[in-house]
């Protein structure tokens, strides 16, 4: 997993900023009232989300923001909700909460599960009716989610920090900080290990693996087989004998192997750093 950059641009957030975003935010909440105080999210109008997965695909590199394999090799890729629907049910609009996902990930392991060290957030308070007066009506709107055109990611950060998540927001915080990488060559597995001894690390490793399952079987071997490849262009450039320019040549395209577009970046750069080459 590595860090993801959300483009705030209303051309690339379109449908999910200004009156757009304002309007299903409308639907939102007549929907709850409707509900009793619950939204059923199973009906196909009320799953807008899905015109936001192209743009959210593109920063992702068409990778899953949590596995980071190719969404085409270990399952296709959709919107994920980042904080549940079912439990924060004020955000299913809310563009900062969504992150390109594999279906692995979110269907078979991560579903409704979203634990938190701190205070959870509360859901918005609402009048016994929905207001018809227009002003009134805007404002709780208003109240729901940031506008992803009109706030920063700093500022998002700030508005869900109090809940301390076990999980890793790829938008919100670089989760190369917590995140190490350790080789089993008898088994020719990679596995992900906390970067450090800190509680902060471990609670995070813990949930990466048991809620995303991203020391699943299938990733073992995958990251294997990079990390291979990988580890075998790196002894030839430390033990070849080539000219000065022929090395910087093959270390440039050894770097370019952990760029944010290729699967398994993050555990790239963790070896290449271990060996000194980034």
């Amino acid at each position: 997993m590595i860090q993801i950059q959300r483009t705030r641009t209303a051309a690339d957030v379109k449908g999910f900023t200004g009156a757009p975003l304002q309007q299903k935010l409308g639907k939102l909440l007549q929907y709850y009232y409707d509900g009793g105080g619950t939204v059923d999210f199973k009906p196909k109008a009320r799953q807008v989300w899905g015109k936001a997965k192209g743009q959210l695909k593109k920063e992702s590199f068409s990778k899953c923001a949590y596995c980071e394999a190719d969404t085409a090799v270990v399952a296709h890729g959709d919107v994920e909700h980042f904080r549940p629907k079912s439990g924060y049910w004020w955000l299913a609009y809310c563009y900062d909460n969504y992150t390109f996902s594999c279906q692995v990930c979110n269907q078979s392991y991560k579903g409704n599960t979203f634990n938190v060290l701190g205070k959870k957030l509360s859901a918005p308070g609402l009048p016994p009716v929905l207001p018809t007066d227009p002003v009134k009506l805007a404002k709780l709107v208003a109240s729901l989610c940031p506008d992803p055109a009109a706030c920063t990611d700093t500022q998002v950060k700030g508005l869900f920090s109090v809940e301390k998540a076990d999980l890793v927001h790829p938008y919100v915080e670089d989760p190369e900080r917590y995140f190490g990488w350790k080789v089993i060559p008898a088994t020719e597995e990679v596995w992900l290990v906390p970067k450090t001894s800190s509680a902060q690390a471990k609670r995070a490793t813990k949930a990466a693996e048991n809620v995303l399952g991203l020391n699943r079987t299938e990733l073992l071997r995958l990251r294997w087989n990079d990390y291979d490849e990988l580890e075998t262009l790196a002894l030839a450039l430390q033990e070849g004998n080539f000219s000065d320019a022929k090395k910087q040549n093959l270390l440039n395209r050894i770097r370019r192997l952990a760029g944010s577009d290729r699967p398994f970046a993050a555990m790239r750069r963790h070896f290449l750093r271990s060996w000194g080459l980034l």
